[in-house]
């Protein structure tokens, strides 16, 4: 089975093996993931690959994985969703769904929305985030890209939420 490859260039343009029906779709307009401008490439691998010019969707299949500078999401399928060229969403699917962020950001859910205009990486269903030496645990959890801030929830049955802090930095804050 063929790999998919696709590799977009900072700021927003596209290089390397696509089809020409994607590189016309993206050409079009800029596909930062962020607010900021890109200065990172963006790769997408996957197994498989489809792109619909005229929903603005492209859906990556089979060992999904999608790359920008130290950020890196891991999934059996990722969901790209635009609006007049522009990367608006990412939708990422698998059992499980992974997120690393650099050194300071460990993520895992069965689900993984990526809302550009918001700067917020979503985890549903059984997410477990590490950062800075603590995890998070609940039904949902929200990473605030701009911010670094991290509200979690449970489902209002049976998962709630969980905070684990290391015996290290309680033993540091008392001193």
């Amino acid at each position: 089975m063929t790999r998919a490859d696709y590799h977009l260039r900072a700021p927003g343009r596209l290089s390397g093996s696509l089809s020409a029906l994607l590189a016309l779709a993206l050409l079009c307009g800029s596909t930062s993931l962020g607010a900021e401008p890109i200065t990172e490439d963006t790769i997408i691998s996957a197994d498989r690959a489809t792109f619909k010019q005229a929903a603005g969707t492209g859906v990556y299949e089979g060992n999904a994985e999608l790359v920008q500078g130290q950020r890196q999401v891991n999934a059996e399928r990722i969901e790209l969703q635009l609006q007049d060229g522009d990367l608006r969403r990412v939708e990422a699917t698998g059992n499980p769904v992974r997120l690393r962020d650099g050194t300071e950001i460990n993520a895992r859910a069965r689900r993984l929305v990526y809302d550009v205009d918001q700067q917020t990486i979503t985890l549903m269903d059984d997410a477990h985030i590490e950062y800075q030496g603590r995890s998070f645990e609940g039904a949902r959890v929200v990473y605030n890209l701009s911010t670094r801030d991290i509200e979690a929830s449970g489902d209002g049955a049976s998962q709630r939420v969980r905070l684990v802090i290391p015996a290290e930095d309680q033993k540091d804050a008392a001193q």
